[in-house]
């Protein structure tokens, strides 16, 4: 248990039920100089110069003393390199700290968009989770949870934001679990429909999620039984680019049963970084990435309506690839969302935004 030594977050912490361990410095937020108590109109009035060098990537101190960016998030990371290399891949630590420091570690895992934000800074007491994927090598970590603030109820922090200024929001829903998820079998576009475990999965969802006016789904069985669940009177509408990615001829098989050659393929694609058609025949992430990203442009959604669309686990990364702007390191970078996690998107005339990932509440109080 950490926290950085201001005492907003120790406040929280101690709140929380969670007092810390210890108190880090390197943890703290931007250091704003003479801004800091100040209001943005005040800081635009009296030093609109300092705060246009900022927007084109000057390295500029804020408020004249403070940090600059690039010193900010070089403490920033290097407190968060030394957590790991602490923890050493199997430990667990819970840092208290701020919505800026957040924002640079984020940063660094999802890529940045010149001239917009593709994601929000997190709403206060949100949790972000980074850390190995079960069913993997722990290695380096990845973002498994982003702004995850639904003890907070729904519609609240940028959601809430983006409701009260009319603005589109759709909910990404990764199906309930399979037969083929719990043994490891590759699935891909083929199914066998949702295991018992899966089918309670959504009825959780649904429970915890409340009304929905309308559902888009992957024609895939296993989509279509999960948005059954959450269907409402309107029904549910397909569309096949929502499909998962194609794998070709290791559809249905469990790496065990994988050749030397596919082994090997295997490696290179999730190993090495190398994106090549899986299963010989099948997709890249890139050809998965332009499928996903054509549907986020075609989509025409209400802002008055709640709107859930049900996909799988690679395409769903492959939308937020395209979102963030970052088709080439979101694969190694950020892990498959739980079955039946619900990741928002916000639909901005600026162009879509990020406001929350992998978000199951449901599955936690199971």
């Amino acid at each position: 248990m950490i926290s950085s030594d201001l005492s907003r977050t120790q406040e929280t912490a101690e709140l929380a039920g969670r007092p810390p361990d210890r108190l880090e410095k390197s943890w703290r937020e931007m250091d704003l100089g003479a801004w800091e108590g100040r209001t943005f109109a005040e800081v635009a009035e009296r030093h609109p110069d300092l705060l246009e060098a900022i927007r084109r990537g000057e390295a500029v101190s804020f408020g004249e003393t403070g940090e600059t960016i690039a010193e900010f998030e070089e403490r920033v990371l290097d407190a968060f390199e030394r957590l790991v290399d602490e923890l050493g891949g199997e430990g667990h630590a819970v840092v208290f700290t701020h919505g800026g420091v957040i924002d640079a570690i984020v940063g660094r895992f999802f890529g940045r968009v010149h001239g917009r934000r593709t994601f929000p800074i997190t709403t206060n007491t949100a949790l972000t989770v980074l850390g190995g994927e079960p069913g993997r090598s722990q290695g380096r970590p990845r973002v498994s949870h982003f702004n995850d603030a639904s003890h907070l109820g729904h519609d609240v922090g940028a959601t809430g934001r983006f409701r009260e200024d009319g603005i589109p929001i759709a909910g990404l829903v990764r199906h309930g679990v399979t037969e083929a998820n719990k043994t490891g079998r590759i699935q891909g576009q083929h199914c066998w429909g949702l295991h018992d475990e899966g089918r309670h999965q959504a009825r959780l969802l649904a429970d915890w999620y409340g009304s929905v006016d309308r559902v888009i789904s992957s024609p895939i069985r296993r989509a279509r039984e999960t948005a059954a669940v959450l269907a409402s009177a309107n029904g549910v509408t397909y569309d096949e680019r929502l499909m998962e990615q194609s794998f070709g001829t290791w559809e249905g098989v469990l790496t065990s049963e994988m050749s030397a050659e596919d082994l090997g393929i295997l490696k290179r694609i999730y190993a090495d970084g190398e994106d090549l058609p899986r299963g010989h025949t099948g997709e890249t992430f890139a050809a998965l990435v332009a499928r996903l990203a054509d549907f986020v442009a075609q989509i025409s959604l209400d802002p008055e309506e709640r709107t859930a669309i049900v996909s799988h686990g690679a395409a769903i990364k492959a939308a937020v690839a395209h979102i963030l702007g970052n088709t080439t390191d979101i694969q190694s970078n950020l892990a498959v969302s739980p079955n039946t996690g619900v990741t928002h998107v916000a639909f901005p005339p600026s162009g879509p935004m990020l406001i929350d990932y992998a978000i199951a509440p449901h599955l936690e109080l199971s």
